[in-house]
């Protein structure tokens, strides 16, 4: 390792139209929220029952592994196919892995589970098939590729599949002959950070993508040690993980970056719908305008290169994930009272609003069956005799026929563009600051507590 390149490790995520989240590497460029994004499909939402108020949920001092949801469950294995369960997940392997190896993989799947239900954000983690959530392990990184995984990545999150995927080599797993065993590190950072993804997967449309990012690398970073996660210990941890930037082991493909990723400022919050391109949101109703913008300013295939290499502009990556992670720490340890007041606030604001958001899933799912039927309709009647087409979408008919009639489209919740909805409640946690003025107080909280930025 060079005196001045710092390889590092950490979770990372893209949305691709909310299709996919990835884990891979600061140094290499995951793509934004691609194409026009709808709010998440549920099968269902989590229920409220025994949902504590912002006002009652404290900050724990620390978080135990959770040793009874580790108990591991044989469903199949078979050439080809073995299914193992733990209290909350169900695995699919290609191999035969066995129970002793499944319990140490499962470890961090089940401990992140029990991190981001015991935090003050109030989320019940609740599987999007309703039952259990789901992750797929590859022999391979080239089967893992096959699967569509950009080449950069470590593991990935499908939000539309409600699956998380992950190559053996990520988990621990090396060959011996055709027999796999467990003989190498877990990457816990990259597992804890697409897990905490999946655990709040109902809430991620409706958060800047920067926030996103932040939350899940705020867990991963947690000082970790036997079994418990000490969360009063934040601020050291956070100050550890600075000093230990360059030693961290390299894995998988990595690009060299030749600082310590630092504060980008303001600027993050800019970061609303892709981390690659900024996207300042003015009116997150439908049409309102948004300054800087032309005909689009969500991330387009042509800010990335081809899939499989790596991405185009990865400079300031792996300053916009640290500040992210940097935002979401001063937000949880040093904002306000340093109770994580707004923050709580923020995602009870989220917590509502998804609610909104699955009723119109079903009216948009209607208005869709009904556009597919006038399309039909209108092609069964452009064949009637006595139709003519004129040409440039116009048709001359007789006066005692009707043309299909468009249906009429769904307004969406609180008239909000869905394309934007993931600003809708950042005011929350500016509570009347500007970005700037919030800048100026979160280096002052950082340099009291001595933590470079």
């Amino acid at each position: 390792m060079s005196g001045d390149t710092f390889p590092r490790v950490l979770g990372l995520v893209c949305l691709l139209g909310m299709g996919a989240l990835t884990a891979g590497y600061p140094q290499t460029l995951p793509a934004g929220r691609m194409g026009t994004p709808s709010p998440q499909q549920s099968v269902a939402l989590a229920p409220d029952a025994g949902r504590v108020p912002a006002e009652k949920r404290y900050m724990p001092s620390s978080i135990n592994e959770p040793l009874m949801s580790m108990t591991i469950q044989v469903v199949q294995e078979t050439p080809g196919k073995s299914v193992y369960r733990s209290k909350h997940f169900e695995f699919t392997s290609p191999v035969k892995l066995g129970v002793n190896s499944m319990t140490s993989i499962c470890r961090t799947f089940e401990s992140t589970h029990e991190l981001v239900s015991k935090l003050p954000w109030g989320i019940t983690p609740w599987p999007e098939d309703g039952r259990i959530f789901h992750a797929e392990l590859f022999a391979t990184r080239e089967d893992y590729l096959r699967t569509g995984a950009p080449q950069w990545s470590a593991g990935i999150y499908l939000p539309r599949q409600g699956v998380f995927r992950i190559p053996f080599e990520e988990v621990g797993l090396v060959s011996r002959g055709k027999d796999y065993y467990l003989g190498g590190p877990i990457n816990n950072e990259v597992i804890t950070h697409e897990v905490t993804h999946q655990m709040m997967h109902e809430y991620l449309h409706y958060m800047p993508i920067w926030l996103a990012e932040g939350l899940a690398e705020y867990t991963a970073h947690l000082p970790y040690d036997s079994g418990r996660y000490n969360v009063s210990g934040a601020v050291e941890g956070f100050k550890k993980m600075r000093r230990e930037y360059a030693t961290v082991k390299k894995r998988g493909l990595t690009v060299g970056t030749r600082t310590l990723p630092h504060w980008a400022g303001p600027g993050l919050w800019d970061f609303t719908t892709s981390i690659l391109t900024p996207r300042p949101i003015a009116s997150v109703t439908m049409g309102g305008a948004e300054p800087g913008q032309g005909s689009g300013g969500t991330t387009s295939r042509r800010e990335m290169s081809a899939a499989g290499s790596v991405p185009t502009d990865i400079n300031e990556l792996p300053n916009r994930y640290f500040s992210a992670h940097a935002m979401v720490f001063y937000f949880m340890h040093f904002d306000g009272d340093g109770k994580a007041t707004r923050m709580k606030k923020y995602f009870d604001a989220i917590h509502e609003e998804r609610k909104q958001w699955v009723g119109f899933d079903a009216t948009l799912t209607a208005y869709q069956g009904a556009i597919d039927k006038y399309h039909a309709d209108w092609d069964l009647f452009k064949k009637q005799p006595g139709v003519v087409d004129l040409g440039g979408g116009q048709y001359r008919f007789p006066a005692n026929m009707t043309p299909p009639v468009a249906p009429q489209v769904p307004v969406t919740p609180g008239n909000v563009d869905p394309t934007k909805v993931c600003a809708k409640y950042t005011g929350i946690l500016l509570d009347g600051r500007t970005p700037e003025e919030l800048d100026k107080e979160v280096k002052a909280a950082f340099a009291r507590a001595e933590v470079g930025m």
